[in-house]
């Protein structure tokens, strides 16, 4: 009998920053890879070719991301046209662009019809007429979005949602033996924890209001775990709410075991996110470890909170938000959130094993999958 050769899987997606596609990224190479099938990658970076933090061995091509002078522009356009000739040369059977580019579009014209082109995208609600929707929709065989409730909203939005279906984005491995632990003692102090961007979209405004609003601001903390360009604007609100003793900016969290303890070390996470979200990944990884999340109703957020008891989910505003973290409190007070459920939870509905059955589908006939 003879045995077919694996097929050939080339990814395309975004290296630099810790955020959730880059996530993603990573962790579908790594899932292409255990699953045997042969995998190239062609990544979108700024950093230098030996500074990539995965997968050198497979790289046939690095394109530049952040461009504006002339010079920069004239690179990167180099860059495309060799890495497409790459590309063609090695004829994938499958090309996977994780997330929508102008570039993962670019790439696409050098491909033979016989490879299967998949854009992954994150956003959830996208208005149609956006450009780069149009032209991925042209150029891609099949885009694929993050959760159910995002497939739901193109179906009723397009007369043909024909090509467009639901693959997962693979968060980061939990680490064994993370878990949260109960304490039945009453709290002297409730510890909430942010893992995350400080950007706009995020919604950290509303909840350092919500956290002003509440009586004598309430016997809680608030720890903020990341970077961005909000940060000096949350400090002056911080004084002039005069909550500044309530929130600690602590910058970049850890990694690995270290990561994971801190994290299952907190009471619960809040994400209170007001626009542009898919389904952060960091709500599947405080799941994982037992964390309960009190979060807001954007994007695919909801489709983690569906009969969960141990998530709170509000509409983004001040209001809404304010008595969400009210009820949170209460429900921490009241020992009513359970880390083991919210883990099993997490292992029957968004674990790896779950969403790599969900892709090999995908792989293994993927027009049947988009059709």
């Amino acid at each position: 009998m003879i045995q077919s050769s694996p097929k050939k899987i080339l990814l395309m997606g975004h290296t630099d920053g810790l955020g959730g596609a880059q996530t993603a990224y990573r962790e579908l190479f790594d899932f292409a890879k255990t699953a045997g099938y042969t995998v190239k990658i062609i990544n979108l970076t700024d950093r230098a070719f030996t500074e990539q933090p995965f997968g050198q061995e497979a790289i046939i091509g690095v394109i530049e991301h952040k461009v504006s002078r002339p010079v920069q522009k004239i690179k990167k356009y180099a860059s495309l046209i060799s890495t497409g000739i790459k590309a063609k040369l090695y004829a994938p059977d499958i090309f996977v662009s994780i997330g929508l580019s102008n570039s993962s579009n670019f790439i696409t014209q050098f491909l033979k019809g016989s490879s299967f082109k998949i854009a992954q995208d994150f956003i959830a609600n996208r208005l149609q007429d956006e450009q780069i929707w149009i032209t991925s929709r042209d150029n891609f065989n099949g885009i694929a979005v993050q959760a159910p409730s995002m497939l739901d909203y193109w179906k009723t939005t397009l007369t043909n949602a024909t090509g467009i279906n639901w693959l997962p984005c693979f968060p980061q491995p939990p680490v064994d033996d993370v878990l949260k632990t109960v304490d039945s003692k009453p709290k002297e102090k409730i510890k909430l924890a942010y893992f995350g961007r400080l950007a706009g979209n995020k919604g950290l405004s509303l909840l350092f209001k919500a956290i002003a609003s509440l009586p004598s601001h309430g016997n809680i903390s608030l720890d903020l775990w990341g970077k961005g360009e909000e940060e000096d604007e949350l400090k002056k609100l911080a004084k002039d709410l005069r909550i500044q003793h309530k929130i600690n900016f602590l910058g970049g969290y850890p990694g690995e075991k270290e990561g994971a303890e801190l994290m299952a070390s907190y009471d619960s996470l809040v994400l209170t996110s007001t626009e542009m979200e898919g389904l952060p990944l960091i709500l599947l990884e405080s799941m994982a470890y037992g964390l309960p999340f009190m979060a807001t109703n954007i994007g695919a957020i909801k489709d983690c909170c569906k009969d969960n008891p141990d998530t709170i989910l509000v509409q983004p505003t001040l209001d809404n938000i304010t008595i969400g973290l009210y009820l949170l409190i209460k429900k921490i007070q009241n020992n009513e959130f359970d880390p083991a459920r919210l883990k099993a939870y997490y292992e029957q509905n968004f674990s790896s094993k779950v969403m790599a059955a969900r892709w090999k589908e995908c792989f293994d006939n993927p027009k049947l999958f988009f059709s």
